[in-house]
């Protein structure tokens, strides 16, 4: 039994419409009752659209107009927004999240409000809930991948075959202590990833985590539309998330090169490490991320700097390049080449200079710079070692240096400049997989 074969038919169509017998739309205080209450309907109108349409009676004319004026002189303050529910006319209660409601028209019988969120999210219960503690996530439009079982789809009439198809079906991949497993359905245009929770696979994060390796080897944006979070007890919380569009031409941002297809051990082996990266990562406090781990951040720039100008692209490569780069500097990569006794014996000397204080200061911050390793020289490093390669740390200084003197890539094709951008996505590739690297031998 999976949770979200009931839902997805139902949630999916685009657009589509959830008549609601009831919403409400609360302040940010818990202990208030509604500002206003009413009818409506929510419109799924794109995978990364949802607004609602609210009929709403308030319970108090002149306070419900202060609150609308006070959402939207504060825009970026939680408590002095709206946070809307609903029930729909099957009694399913909606959680729609912080909204910030507009009234259109002028009120007659009712105030005609209308506002947009990211989610939707219910409590479901029922014989149609998972007992088993574990996730589901459904992608739609579908993802291709490489799987390693087939699926094989007959068409008969009257018991005589008339087409045989053959298409890509099933993986599993077994990943801290849990089997997760990817799959499409023979006559839907979803991808399904099931995965049971496990000692380090554990709710509310693994949710998030599973999709992440996915947009740093296939270089898209790539969410999943529904989620179900199964706890275990015969219940589950259910979504609807933002699920953007593919891009084209981001093929330079993916962690892949050349057909996965023919990469598929390679393509699942680094979703492997990937995720298991992801997942052991801890924040300052020792607590596991909800939100995307850095790497999955770069790259998630990257992919829509690709949709941007070469200058942008360029930009974006190198401060990703720099990012990771700093990522795998250790302590003893973050020491100078010069002497400590030499750094501190020559900023005395520029301190007693009685010349002009600005210029004073100035030497002396770039002292203090020298007396750490510059990025372009632990890049450098890397090119001794075999990480990366020369042609990687020369197209980031280039980039770097013209970036900081204000120059423009050319805005025309110019085989130079294209092929410092793929130096530059390399230089990103190489530094991933060695981050990868590490973390397996740290393991």
């Amino acid at each position: 039994m999976r949770t979200l074969d009931y839902w997805e038919g139902r949630l999916t169509t685009i657009p589509s419409t959830i008549e609601c017998v009831e919403m409400r739309l609360l302040s940010g205080h818990d202990d208030e009752p509604p500002i206003f209450v009413g009818p409506g309907c929510i419109n799924i109108k794109s995978s990364t659209d949802i607004d609602f349409t609210m009929f709403a009676t308030p319970a108090d004319d002149g306070e419900a107009v202060r609150r609308l004026v006070r959402a939207q002189e504060n825009p970026y303050k939680i408590v002095d927004q709206f946070c809307l529910f609903a029930t729909d006319y099957q009694g399913t209660e909606w959680a729609c999240g912080w909204t910030q409601p507009n009234l259109i028209g002028i009120p007659k019988i009712g105030w005609p409000l209308k506002g947009s969120f990211n989610s939707l999210v219910t409590h479901a219960t029922g014989p149609w809930v998972s007992a088993e503690s574990g996730v589901e996530l459904v992608f739609r439009p579908k993802l291709r991948l490489p799987m390693d079982k087939a699926m094989e789809t007959i068409t008969s009439v009257n018991g005589e075959e008339i087409e045989r198809r053959h298409s890509v079906g099933q993986q599993t991949v077994q990943v801290l202590n849990s089997e997760i497993t990817f799959f499409y359905k023979p006559t839907e245009e979803s991808l399904w990833v099931t995965m049971k929770t496990s000692d380090k696979l554990q709710h509310p994060y693994a949710e998030n985590w599973l999709s992440e390796p996915l947009r740093v080897l296939l270089g898209q944006l790539t969410f999943p539309r529904l989620v179900a979070r199964n706890l275990g007890d015969g219940t589950a919380q259910v979504w609807i998330r933002p699920s953007p569009r593919h891009v084209g031409d981001s093929g330079i941002a993916s962690l892949i090169s050349g057909d996965m297809y023919r990469s598929r051990e390679e393509f699942w082996a680094l979703y492997s490490s990937l995720l298991t990266l992801i997942a052991e990562a801890r924040d300052e406090q020792g607590h596991p991320n909800f939100e995307s781990h850095r790497i999955t951040r770069f790259y998630e720039e990257v992919i829509q700097a690709t949709q941007g100008s070469k200058w942008v692209l360029s930009m974006t490569l190198a401060s990703a390049g720099e990012g990771l780069a700093k990522m795998l500097m250790r302590p003893e990569d973050l020491k100078s080449d010069y002497a400590e006794k030499d750094i501190e014996s020559l900023k005395t000397t520029v301190a007693g200079w009685e010349g002009d204080k600005g210029l004073r200061d100035r030497i002396l911050s770039d002292i203090t710079n020298a007396g750490k390793r510059s990025i372009g020289k632990f890049l450098r490093d890397l090119v001794q070692r075999g990480v990366l390669e020369g042609k990687n740390a020369r197209a980031w200084s280039t980039v770097r240096h013209a970036v900081m003197h204000g120059n423009l890539a050319s805005p025309w094709v110019s085989e130079q400049e294209d092929k410092r951008l793929l130096d530059l996505a390399d230089l990103v590739h190489r530094l991933t997989r060695e981050l990868i690297q590490r973390s397996k031998e740290s393991m």
